[in-house]
């Protein structure tokens, strides 16, 4: 790796790239270059808002492998997991208000899930009202699940005391991560599995119940 230094608002910050040039259009003119242990001097004075230097630089073969594979793969499996929960929701709200799956697109299209939960929410409140009180813990699961599905999917990744970690990435006069947290897998892969549960809450205790009856034959 070679390093340079860039003086930007109330500080120099470090970048790193490949010593083969490959990167080199990434280097400005205003960039300086620098030693190893320049740069680690200059990381170390700002070791609490470190950013990778993947974050700075162009795509490289580094920005496949980080965070790791296991982690990857869990992030795979909470979008996959939220996705189904949110057609699932739609789904609930076209049950719901009985309308056919390409008008009920029409309305819930393009709503956010918060959103969406509303919606049913309302939706019970006038076509099953006494089912607003399972739909309220249900939705409220739903909203609390994708508030953390949003750290691992839309923060910005990163390691803290070596271990990968996410955190926050503002750019208003400068790059730098803010609030970093240790992530482990055994929490990643519970709220795929939280968001599982409730899926089934949502067919036993939203659509089952609203499903016609089958008419009982006379004796």
């Amino acid at each position: 790796m070679k390093y340079y230094k860039k003086f930007i608002p109330e500080k120099w910050q470090v970048y790193a790239y490949e010593a083969d040039g490959s990167q080199d259009d990434h280097i400005g003119e205003e960039m300086i270059p620098i030693t190893v242990e320049e740069a680690k001097e200059i990381a170390s004075a700002e070791k609490d808002h470190v950013a990778l230097d993947i974050l700075r630089a162009g795509s490289t073969e580094r920005n496949w492998r980080w965070p790791p594979k296991a982690y990857q793969e869990a992030i795979g499996q909470i979008a996959v997991c939220s996705s189904s929960l949110e057609v699932l929701i739609r789904t609930a709200i076209w049950h719901v208000a009985n309308l056919d799956s390409s008008v009920g697109r029409a309305f819930t299209g393009k709503a956010r899930i918060g959103e969406l939960c509303e919606m049913l929410k309302a939706l019970i409140e006038i076509k099953a009202p006494h089912l607003k009180d399972d739909v309220a813990q249900i939705t409220s699961q739903i909203k609390e699940a994708f508030t953390r599905r949003a750290i691992y999917i839309h923060q910005v990744w990163s390691v803290k005391d070596g271990l990968p970690a996410v955190g926050k990435l503002f750019i208003e006069r400068y790059e730098r991560l803010e609030n970093l947290s240790p992530v482990s897998l055994s929490d990643m892969y519970k709220l795929a599995d939280d968001m599982h549960a409730v899926e089934g809450r949502i067919m036993s205790q939203i659509i089952a119940p609203l499903l016609p009856q089958p008419e009982r034959g006379s004796n």
